[in-house]
């Protein structure tokens, strides 16, 4: 039997175990980090591929190794917290975290109060549906049907503006929206579709993705406004893994699904 537990790879035990740091000047500068000797960096630890904890309590998943391998380039460590997403950039703007690597899309309204790094990534909103689901092709499909999706994401603006569910349920994060569906509690689901792929392969899960890419937007580390120099910094040493391979080392381990 599919557990919630296995979906969610351990983050229940561990959510909220990495301590928020002590708030500090709202702009930090790369110098400021290296004199640190770490980066604090918020995910929410539930969005594998990208960021999960395991069932040991470690922090895994791209965001993750991106994040060490960034932090390596500025010769510093990565100190992870994880938490619910509503709290991040709240947390990020009071100088408590520098950093966000929590599958982060790059949007105006983010770019009005954030600063961001290049991006290392992309990826798009898809329709989730259960595997015998022969009627929804597509996001329009959803009209009228009982949907779910991420709370307080660029999912869940996407499914206001294109499902037209009669019932819109807003999740914490994909776990829940798997089980939820999977028992039959939801038609079908907005969802990022490099999470659902990889949740459908690593855990043969009768679910799948229909429909086009909606809205490939490109993704990369959130730093607080006004934070150019470190997002300078950043940015090289995201530029410098794609130049020689370790970037594509990564997304084929992590995005082989």
């Amino acid at each position: 039997m599919l557990r919630r537990r296995s979906l969610m790879l351990g983050a229940a035990a561990t959510i909220g175990s990495g301590l928020v740091g002590t708030a500090r000047a709202a702009t930090p500068t790369a110098d400021d980090i290296r004199r640190q000797g770490y980066m604090r960096i918020a995910t929410t630890g539930l969005d594998a591929p990208y960021n999960y904890v395991d069932p040991d309590g470690q922090v895994m998943g791209f965001d993750i190794d991106w994040s060490r391998m960034i932090c390596a380039s500025l010769g510093v460590e990565a100190r992870f917290s994880c938490l619910a997403w509503h709290g991040i950039l709240p947390g990020l703007m009071a100088g408590q975290f520098d950093g966000v690597m929590s599958a982060v899309r790059i949007t105006p309204e983010r770019q009005a109060n954030f600063t961001f790094s290049a991006p290392y990534t992309t990826d798009s909103v898809a329709v989730l549906v259960r595997q015998d689901n022969t009627t929804i092709k597509e996001i329009e499909d959803l009209k009228g049907l009982v949907v779910g999706t991420a709370s307080g994401s660029i999912l869940e603006a996407t499914a206001n503006e294109m499902a037209h569910a009669a019932t819109l349920r807003s999740y914490p994060g994909l776990p829940d929206i798997l089980m939820d569906l999977i028992s039959g509690r939801l038609d079908g689901a907005v969802v990022g579709r490099a999470g659902a792929l990889y949740a459908i392969h690593t855990h043969n899960l009768p679910l799948k993705v229909v429909g086009r890419a909606i809205r490939p937007q490109p993704i990369a580390m959130i730093l607080p406004k006004g934070a150019t120099d470190l997002a300078s910094a950043v940015s090289k040493a995201i530029a410098d893994r794609q130049a020689d391979g370790q970037a594509r080392t990564l997304a084929d381990r992590w995005f082989k699904a």
